[in-house]
């Protein structure tokens, strides 16, 4: 178990201009103190998710408690996605279903599950909170920015910089809630582990204010970002034009 490395994230964060902390992301079979929905409501996860971000708050999932079914499927607590889902993603079915149209046929759609797949669940609960609330002995398997676009520019570059790559980022088709767990848990046991570049889901955006978008990446990528802050371009002057805006 790696020790947080406290020194290395506050100059990050000061550097990044960062204005909230990031949420790392576990799973545990102990049930956490903090809050969690409703069981029964229908409603999408990522609005819970602003307790974390902006209130300091835990926020949990499990299999009876999930806001919705694509949450749950894409956490890995259920073994399927919701029925007919290509239609839905697709041009609907007539008289039943209205379709979203985000994919052109059912049959793109049945290709893109078939190659999504979740991990599943490795323990009972699903947990969001700020990196800086994690204490010894628990690590995140990702951690997930939520972000303006000039704090994404330093991260997106750092990113970069930090893995020595030139797409070390990349931006899947995915819904809010896959693009910060599902393809970063699927980019963890890559050889070359990639960030996430998320939140463009036209359904998860009113959960989230208009300027904001995801970055997430196994817990890995984000202590290599902690430790590429000196010497990088953060500390040129190109970046505190930008900070200076932030």
């Amino acid at each position: 178990m790696r020790l947080f490395p406290v020194d290395l994230w506050l100059q990050f964060r000061e550097t990044l201009g960062l204005k909230e902390s990031p949420l790392g992301i576990y799973y545990t079979n102990d049930k956490p103190e903090g809050i969690t929905m409703k069981e029964g409501i229908q409603v999408c996860m990522i609005g819970l998710l602003q307790n974390a971000r902006k209130k300091g708050q835990i926020v949990y999932f499990d299999k009876s408690h999930f806001g919705c079914p694509g949450g749950a499927y894409y956490m890995g607590f259920f073994e399927s996605p919701i029925p007919n889902i290509e239609y839905f993603l697709s041009c609907g079915i007539p008289g039943e279903m209205e379709g979203e149209r985000y994919i052109k046929t059912p049959e793109r759609a049945r290709e893109y599950f078939a190659k999504m797949i979740p991990r599943r669940a490795p323990a009972t609960y699903c947990v969001f909170k700020p990196i800086d609330q994690f204490q010894a002995g628990v690590e995140p398997e990702v951690v997930v920015f939520f972000v303006t676009p000039d704090i994404l520019s330093g991260l997106f570059t750092l990113t970069n910089y930090a893995l020595e790559q030139i797409d070390a980022v990349y931006a899947p088709f995915g819904s809010g809630c896959g693009t910060i767990l599902t393809y970063p848990l699927k980019e963890a046991v890559r050889e070359q582990p990639r960030a996430v570049l998320g939140m463009l889901d036209v359904s998860a955006r009113p959960m989230v204010d208009k300027d904001i978008l995801t970055l997430a990446m196994p817990y890995s990528i984000f202590l290599k970002l902690l430790e590429n802050v000196s010497g990088s371009f953060l500390g040129t002057e190109s970046w505190k034009k930008v900070l200076r805006r932030i």
